[in-house]
């Protein structure tokens, strides 16, 4: 590469000092015609076109190849946050509209020279409607070796996480802007969340990868992967196991098939995705002759654990509370990370409106969180105990997402950084029949998550 490299500059030179001496002869070994014996006009926009192949060929062989693998050593942590915006049709009607936040953590628990075993953690939230804040939806976790090209080990049948496994794989050959290859990979639909049948689908396909080359992303250098793949598979539902179907008449699905477009950034110096952007369309035909379809956009950044200490952060945040004189603000370190705790923010009785000057202690607490700009959100509601019939969830949720509303409203953070969840009165810190512990009961808890 190096000498091709240095051969193509040398004749490139010789090109242009030809050019800059107003002598321009065309060598007889190349097909380009004689520049001289056109006219001015013709002649420019000749050398243009010269110039810019030329400019192509060089840039093109300073270009080095390189192979592509995941690093995985053990310790290794990093965590994704993808944005899916999806609208669900009847056939060409819209039902409805959806925008879904996924959270992954990621941490490679043992690795050796073929690959890691990956402990994985998913989060998922739905956003609301009313507020455009995320809201707490279901969370698991599992477990799964990956070889150091992509490719997956063996995953229990009936696990449906990763969904999309398999992709991007990588090829053992080194690899140049242009290139292109392809690999079998894999999809696991399940089936129950929408047609209440308890069933794995699994779906394989063909992925087809085009290396573009650099770019930047977020001020460092990324590689450019366009990936594409269509997939489809009959949905035999008769031959599922007992107990699969839904009782009853129901219309039930008897294929799927989908389209997808992926751009993938990738760190090299990271061995880990940087960014990923994928358009899809998913359609299951019926057994009715409808059609439903799912399409949407989806939008994955990812970002490696930056190694904070949890007690040092307490600490830090402890000080703040001592130097600005804050009060019914305490803060304990917890599963997910710090977690401050608003003991005796106000709202208007029943409802999710904050009492007037309460906003104040928002504020407080906003130069807080700004100290960790990196960091997620958990945002927490709490209700006192109030009656067997009444359980608060609604209520504490509401009053979680006027807390996050702030703090989107006020710049501090974005939707995407945020997540709610209510707890009702499920989760008491003190005794109910007196005042002063549904006062304390009456809560709500910021978790500064360890990314």
């Amino acid at each position: 590469m190096f000498k091709q490299t240095v051969s193509l500059l040398r004749k490139n030179l010789l090109f242009f000092s030809d050019f800059f001496d107003n002598t321009l002869t065309i060598y007889s070994d190349t097909p380009f015609v004689n520049c001289l014996e056109l006219s001015n006009l013709e002649r420019g926009m000749y050398l243009k076109k010269i110039i810019a192949c030329i400019a192509f060929a060089v840039l093109a062989a300073l270009l080095p190849a390189q192979t592509f693998r995941f690093s995985q050593q053990q310790g290794d942590q990093y965590r994704i946050v993808a944005e899916v915006t999806e609208g669900v049709f009847l056939d060409d009607q819209l039902l409805g509209e959806s925008s879904i936040l996924n959270r992954i953590a990621v941490m490679v628990t043992e690795s050796d020279e073929s690959g890691g075993t990956l402990s994985v953690r998913y989060s998922i939230s739905e956003k609301s409607l009313d507020t455009g804040v995320y809201i707490y939806s279901a969370e698991d976790a599992v477990e799964f070796y990956r070889y150091n090209n992509g490719e997956y080990g063996d995953i229990p049948e009936q696990d449906y996480l990763p969904s999309v496994r398999n992709v991007p794989v990588f090829p053992d050959s080194d690899l140049e802007p242009g290139d292109s290859w392809s690999a079998m990979a894999e999809e696991v639909h399940d089936l129950k969340p929408f047609f209440d049948i308890d069933y794995r689908l699994h779906i394989p396909f063909r992925v087809f990868y085009t290396y573009k080359g650099k770019d930047t992303y977020q001020g460092r250098e990324v590689d450019v992967i366009l990936i594409n793949y269509h997939l489809y598979s009959d949905v035999d539902v008769f031959s599922l196991p007992p107990g699969a179907l839904p009782s009853g008449t129901a219309d039930l699905p008897n294929g799927v098939y989908g389209d997808f477009e992926q751009t993938f950034f990738w760190d090299s110096r990271a061995g880990i995705p940087a960014y990923v952007t994928d358009r899809f369309s998913i359609s299951y035909t019926m057994d009715s002759g409808h059609r439903y379809t799912f399409r949407g956009i989806s939008e994955g950044k990812v970002t490696e654990a930056d190694q904070w200490e949890k007690k040092s952060v307490k600490e830090e945040i402890e000080t703040v509370l001592e130097d600005e004189h804050l009060e019914d603000i305490s803060v304990e370190i917890s599963d997910e990370g710090v977690t401050l705790t608003l003991e005796n923010i106000l709202f208007v009785p029943d409802e999710a409106e904050f009492l007037p000057g309460e906003e104040d202690k928002l504020k407080d607490i906003g130069r807080i969180i700004s100290r960790f700009p990196d960091h997620d959100l958990l945002i927490t509601g709490h209700t006192a105990f109030v009656g067997a019939r009444w359980d608060g969830q609604q209520l504490s949720e509401r009053r979680a997402g006027a807390v996050a509303e702030y703090f989107m409203n006020t710049g501090i953070k974005d939707s995407s950084q945020m997540v709610i969840k209510g707890m009702g009165h499920s989760m008491p810190v003190a005794d109910n029949s007196t005042e002063e512990g549904k006062r304390k009961n009456r809560r709500v808890e910021i978790t500064i998550l360890d990314n």
